[in-house]
């Protein structure tokens, strides 16, 4: 197993290639949006998965983005043509100081 310190990086992201036999920590950060949305060729999401079950750093790296992104999907998408009157009131407050 991975220790949990962060990934180290030896090669650039874009140097992954389907040759490679395994990902690295740094590779997976960078393939990670692409595996949520299902983008991978069958070969990057063996190795990807295979790297998940070795790396509880990329594992919790993972759930982190999950719930990242889950959140952001509850965010109301409301859009005001006029700012909170609570923002209104501490930019004038602000200004008087």
């Amino acid at each position: 197993m991975h220790d949990r310190s962060p990934p180290s990086n030896d090669h650039p992201a874009d140097e992954f290639s389907a040759t490679a036999d395994e990902v690295t920590c740094h590779q997976f950060v960078e393939l990670v949006t692409d595996y949520f949305e299902g983008a991978l060729d069958s070969r990057t999401l063996s190795q990807v998965e295979e790297h998940l079950v070795m790396c509880d750093w990329c594992v919790t790296y993972a759930e982190q983005m999950q719930a990242t992104v889950a959140t952001l999907h509850e965010l109301k998408h409301e859009v005001s043509e006029q700012p909170a009157e609570s923002l209104l009131l501490a930019l004038r407050a602000r200004k008087r100081a």
